[in-house]
């Protein structure tokens, strides 16, 4: 079995342990049995824990970036109002995917457990430096007024859409949530 197939067998595991029960759940044994693979090989590719949940979030990281990249990619007129707020839009999407809960619930709860667990803290923090850089560059792009500002109100709104996504309390129209996302965008891209 070479390391790709794997690795991805193991992250796979993670991601289902973790939407199933949280990120206690996903320890290198239970990732081992979700996976079929031998506990040895998980230890010697992941060393740890934190090691894995670091490379699951990689994982959500790498998809993100892909998403990214097609909505940098797509072409919006700038001059157009619609055309800047499509490319917000499609910024603020590749970030909050509506339909990969999984995605969004494992970075939920590596966010919750580095409020109590050290160990994640640095990888929350980078989590959110890049998502406030990724939201302050496209609000730029588009010439939003105060960019730096409207960034971490935009990141707050996506913040505060992923928990509504996530967890029992909230929406689960997502066609709703994206409607807000739409409005709050056409109120920072005024016509």
């Amino acid at each position: 079995m070479v390391l790709g197939s794997v690795r991805r067998r193991v992250i796979d595991a993670v991601f289902r342990l973790v939407v199933r029960g949280g990120v206690g759940e996903a320890s290198l044994r239970k990732v081992a049995d979700e996976s079929g693979v031998n506990i040895g090989s998980v230890r010697h590719y992941f060393g740890s824990h934190e090691a894995l949940m670091v490379a699951a979030a990689e994982e959500v990281g790498a998809r993100m970036e892909q998403r990214l990249t097609a909505a940098l990619r797509a072409t919006h007129d700038a001059s157009d109002v619609v055309g800047r707020r499509a490319f917000v839009e499609d910024v603020c999407r590749a970030v909050l995917p509506f339909s990969e809960r999984d995605e969004l619930v494992l970075l939920a709860e590596l966010l919750t457990a580095a409020r109590l667990r050290p160990e994640f803290r640095s990888l929350a923090t980078r989590m959110g430096t890049d998502l406030r850089a990724v939201l302050r560059e496209a609000l730029r792009t588009a010439r939003v007024a105060d960019a730096d500002l409207e960034a971490e109100r935009l990141t707050a709104l996506v913040g505060g859409l992923t928990f509504e996504l996530v967890y029992p309390h909230g929406a689960t129209d997502s066609a709703r949530l994206a409607e807000v996302l739409r409005r709050h965008i056409a109120e920072l891209i005024p016509a």
